[in-house]
């Protein structure tokens, strides 16, 4: 991931700010536990900056929808701070969260699906956790998707491009596929994710 810091490009988002589904930063800050204890934790809140500690860094609970700027704050915190900038770590980190996000029956539900039905869903599942962006399956065969993210906050900075991608080839290892790889590359407007198996 080199060139991830200081490697913004000039936002082309409307004004309206996005939002996630508050599950998502859930699953992150409870593997921010798992990996660094509550010390560590408690480390990352207090990197950040102070209005997203204050929005969300706390224990009073969080709303149903959060800004999006604020979870790709604490990927920033965390990519800079506990992960050391090292790509190993951060994925690490992105599988705990997957897992921490993902309960019992959703993941035994993934583990019986095959790639290509999952990919089938992506517009739908895409539209339930993000206000913003569109994400489509432009392409489905025997052992390959292609993806494409539209509009969306991920696309202007290098390290949440890899971390939405590797979000995507760890629930494609979920599934019956084997040895599931991903590139991921900006085509135009376009962040393309092609996901491949055997």
């Amino acid at each position: 991931m080199a060139g991830v810091v200081g490697s913004v490009r000039p936002s082309a988002r409307p004004a309206a700010p996005g939002l996630v589904r508050r599950k998502s930063l859930i699953g992150f800050r409870l593997a921010c536990q798992q990996m660094w204890g509550e010390a560590g934790y408690e480390a990352i809140c207090h990197a950040l900056p102070a209005d997203v500690n204050d929005r969300t860094g706390g224990t009073r609970p969080l709303p149903e929808q959060i800004f999006l700027d604020d979870l790709i704050a604490w990927h920033l915190t965390v990519w800079n701070g506990p992960a050391q900038r090292d790509e190993q770590i951060m994925t690490q980190h992105i599988r705990a969260t997957v897992d921490q996000g993902f309960g019992r029956v959703k993941r035994f539900l993934i583990s019986t699906s095959t790639p290509q039905m999952l990919a089938a869903r992506v517009v739908s599942l895409w539209r339930d956790e993000y206000s913003t962006g569109r994400l489509e399956a432009t392409s489905i065969e025997e052992r390959s998707v292609h993806l494409a993210l539209l509009d969306h906050a991920y696309l202007e900075t290098p390290l949440m491009r890899y971390v939405i991608a590797e979000v995507f080839r760890y629930i494609v290892s979920l599934t019956r596929a084997k040895a599931v790889t991903v590139s991921h590359a900006l085509r135009g407007d376009a962040l393309v994710i092609v996901l491949r198996w055997v």
